[in-house]
């Protein structure tokens, strides 16, 4: 059985999402659907492109805070919750319609 460490490294284009992530997402009740991880894959691509460190990837009621280089996404917030949050240290926003 291969460790973590050992499914990231031999999948390098997906996308991983860090314990609070998946935690948030379980909280909101957020499914997310093959579409949404699809659009979320090309919005990393294109960030990573743009030369992007860390960005903030919008759906319609979903954020996601997202390290681009190591594609993580580090947490997940609601449409209400970023209306009450400040965010910094972030270099790039990407609008997925899904």
């Amino acid at each position: 059985m291969k460790s973590k460490r050992q499914q990231v490294m031999s999948d390098p284009g997906a996308i991983h999402f860090s314990r609070r992530a998946s935690a948030r997402l379980e909280q909101g009740g957020w499914r997310f659907s093959a579409a949404m991880h699809s659009g979320l894959a090309g919005a990393v691509d294109d960030l990573a492109a743009k030369g992007c460190k860390t960005a903030l990837v919008l759906f319609d009621q979903l954020a996601l805070l997202v390290s681009v280089g190591p594609r993580r996404v580090i947490t997940a917030m609601g449409r209400q919750t970023m209306e009450q949050n400040l965010m910094t240290d972030i270099d790039g926003v990407f609008f997925v319609s899904v």
